[in-house]
């Protein structure tokens, strides 16, 4: 909504916002209130501006009216509204419990207190209702509908009913088949470029065409050589691209209907947001009230798995007072690999994205973790192992036995990072992290001579020191998809059968994990 050109509000417009009703702080009456909140067309002093800011811009959108530039369609909106109607709304729509616990006296001068209140009155049904009235008399002004003013004078009880009641999650756009083949080519091209085993049967199979078709007496130029030795096994590489990139379009994993009311919900009570490159988990407040966490994990989603399938885990992760930014990666749901993906700036962006920008105020976090599942294992690894590893030290991986290859990415051995330790979490009925399909036979000693070494027996974590270990823990009845909410997983090859509940092994994820990322 707040997108238009800005520019400082000019003496008029100043004048014009402290008109008689707004020469007061909307929340505490202080005189000279210099800062206003957009959401709800009110003028408020700095330290209730403070505690707005605390909401989150999702409840209340605040602008300094002397420092800020503002959009002519904020100061519009700010026209519109005004501290007499909020207050008079408020006071006609309120309970007489809700004007008891939520309205500020004189005689509060307690900031944890009026926090609490002010709290209270903004994350209320009658607020959000102001909120979207206000937002409805917009577009009336702008021509949309007959009368402002007459959107505004609607009563909450009557307004509330035509109100939406949940967030509606975006969905993400669907991608067409010709884009999964583009990347999965690059991909193939590049894994031919990087194996000098396909690079030699390259030559040879050009060569020997060319031989071929000198032996049936055919006369050849050098172009027809170029074209025997690049052509044909560049026009497999496209088929096999048109191949694959048509099993992934129909190998996509949308998450169950349960995980996406799930994320709704989280979102509708200020517990999570979906932001362009990530959906993040918020953890609760402090007692103080204070939005701080001793850990962040970073989290990226396997191959062509929807985001949303993680909400359970993550849910619970956050519930456990961890923050947990869980990765977009794009339409096509993939990560081929990471020689055109900056890691270490994806990440980082999510993260202040995360700690800035997700509509529930600023958070501070002690310490960051990086994980994945299955293909997105190779993500949070490779993340490491090349440049993180000074403030990463806790990597935590889902369904994988295979450590990321150079058709990957150039990644160096994790255990050659000092001090960092990895838990990893398979179920013993999971059929894909232990297929030999794709990494080969030897793909789990490559995985155990890349990875720290493993927790010696009788030995703790916190005893361990500096030195970086790996702790292997198997879920008894779960399997590849089970860390999340989608399937059956048929892609690249069949997924075991949960001889657990989904719940069940969702909770013990999430429990090792906590228990892993908290050192509890």
């Amino acid at each position: 909504v707040f997108t238009m050109s800005a520019y400082p509000l000019t003496p008029h417009q100043l004048a014009e916002l402290k008109r008689t009703s707004n020469n007061k702080c909307a929340e505490c009456s202080s005189q000279n209130p210099a800062w206003a909140s957009v959401s709800y067309g009110i003028v408020i002093c700095l330290d209730c501006a403070g505690i707005h800011r605390g909401l989150g811009v999702h409840v209340s959108f605040v602008r300094s009216i002397t420092m800020d530039d503002w959009s002519s369609d904020q100061f519009d909106r700010m026209m519109r509204g005004g501290n007499d109607k909020w207050n008079e709304y408020w006071a006609k729509n309120a309970s007489a419990a809700e004007l008891a616990s939520c309205n500020v006296t004189d005689n509060v001068v307690d900031r944890k207190e009026m926090a609490q209140k002010l709290k209270a009155k903004y994350e209320s049904e009658i607020a959000r209702s102001y909120r979207e009235l206000l937002s409805l008399a917009d577009g009336a002004s702008r021509g949309d509908m007959d009368s402002s003013s007459n959107i505004l004078s609607v009563s909450h009880q009557h307004s509330a009913s035509s109100l939406p009641k949940k967030v509606v999650l975006p969905e993400d756009p669907l991608p067409t088949v010709k884009l999964y083949e583009d990347e999965t080519f690059s991909f193939l091209l590049s894994m031919l470029l990087q194996s000098k085993k396909l690079l030699i049967a390259w030559g040879i199979f050009g060569i020997g065409s060319a031989s071929y078709v000198q032996r049936l007496g055919h006369s050849y130029t050098s172009a027809a050589v170029l074209v025997m030795t690049a052509g044909i096994p560049y026009f497999f590489t496209k088929m096999g691209a048109k191949l694959l990139g048509a099993v992934q379009m129909k190998n996509r994993q949308d998450a169950f209907k349960s995980a996406k009311n799930l994320l709704v919900e989280r979102i509708t009570v200020g517990r999570a947001t979906r932001l362009a490159n990530c959906d993040v988990y918020y953890p609760p407040l402090s007692s103080s009230g204070e939005r701080k966490a001793k850990v962040g994990f970073v989290f990226y989603p396997g191959a062509l798995v929807d985001r949303t399938a993680y909400s359970p885990v993550a849910t619970m992760l956050s519930d456990r007072g961890i923050m947990v930014v869980v990765a977009n990666l794009g339409p096509t749901r993939v990560l081929f690999n990471v020689y055109n993906y900056n890691l270490r700036e994806k990440i980082m962006r999510m993260i202040n994205d995360a700690l800035f920008l997700g509509g529930n105020g600023i958070w501070e976090i002690d310490e960051w973790s990086i994980g994945g599942h299955s293909m997105g294992c190779f993500a949070a690894i490779t993340a490491v192992a090349q440049e993180m590893s000074s403030t990463v030290k806790k990597v935590v991986l889902y369904g994988t036995g295979a450590y990321p290859d150079k058709t990957y990415s150039d990644c160096p051995p994790l255990r050659d990072a000092a001090g960092v330790n990895a838990l990893v979490i398979n179920g013993s009925e999971d059929l894909i992290a232990t297929s030999t399909i794709l990494a080969g036979p030897k793909k789990e000693k490559i995985f155990q001579e890349n990875m720290p070494p493993p927790l010696p027996a009788n030995t703790t974590a916190s005893a361990s020191g500096d030195r970086g270990y790996t702790v292997r823990k198997t879920i008894v009845g779960g399997n590849h998809a089970g860390c999340a909410a989608y399937g059956p997983q048929t892609f690249p090859t069949p997924d075991g059968v949960r001889t657990i509940t989904l719940e069940e092994q969702q909770k013990m994820t999430a429990k090792l994990t906590a228990d892993f990322l908290l050192d509890s």
